[in-house]
């Protein structure tokens, strides 16, 4: 199960540990926003077996408590409708942020999901600045964000809606796909040295 985090905020921008360009000139975003009213929406999505698990909204920032919470209590709800022999089998992964290496969410991944757990201080650790891999850095963030500010963003409530909607009309086959690609791109990965790959794919 890949996990990640994203903020879209009013000014139209998804935070930058999430987004890397690829492009032959400098791409510049402009977006009319109302300087007065700012707000941030912080987010979990999670992808496996070709289902997408969330949104989940934290209210404000996130932190290793509301980490903590969501991958305990909140998490089995989002996996009710995955099967049970998936979710016995599943590996859990994550990035390297501050939240998920607190060491609370440590000794809870590693009494809930012993040696089955990927990242930072885990089992298995995840590899830095590594957004190139993952699904829902290669895949998902870009395709919410061009989703969602097609038109201009109005409100936190309608940015929840938007993101929501956005999340519920992916096919499950471009989730299968996702993962099946991202098989291809460890691949290349390992093929160019774990150096920097999105650059050289097709």
């Amino acid at each position: 199960m890949f996990s990640d985090e994203s903020t879209f905020n009013s000014i139209g921008h998804l935070n930058r540990h999430n987004s890397h360009y690829w492009s032959a000139i400098n791409p510049h975003g402009m977006q009319q926003i109302d300087n007065q009213h700012r707000w941030n929406i912080n987010f979990l999505c999670c992808i496996m077996n070709g289902n997408l698990m969330g949104p989940y909204f934290f209210e404000g920032n996130v932190n290793s408590e509301s980490y903590l919470n969501l991958i305990e209590n909140e998490l089995p709800i989002l996996l009710e409708h995955v099967d049970m022999n998936t979710r016995y089998r599943m590996w859990l992964q994550q990035d390297g942020a501050p939240p998920h290496y607190a060491r609370i969410v440590r000794n809870f991944l590693n009494d809930r999901f012993p040696n089955r757990w990927i990242g930072r201080g885990g089992p298995i650790a995840w590899p830095r600045r590594s957004l190139d891999l993952t699904p829902l850095d290669f895949y998902l963030w870009g395709y919410l964000k061009d989703t969602v500010y097609r038109e201009r963003p109005t409100t936190a409530n309608d940015m929840r809606m938007r993101i929501q909607n956005a999340c519920a009309n992916i096919p499950r086959n471009v989730l299968i796909r996702t993962v099946e690609h991202f098989q291809q791109r460890l691949q290349l990965c390992l093929q160019v040295g774990e150096a920097t790959f999105e650059h050289s794919l097709p």
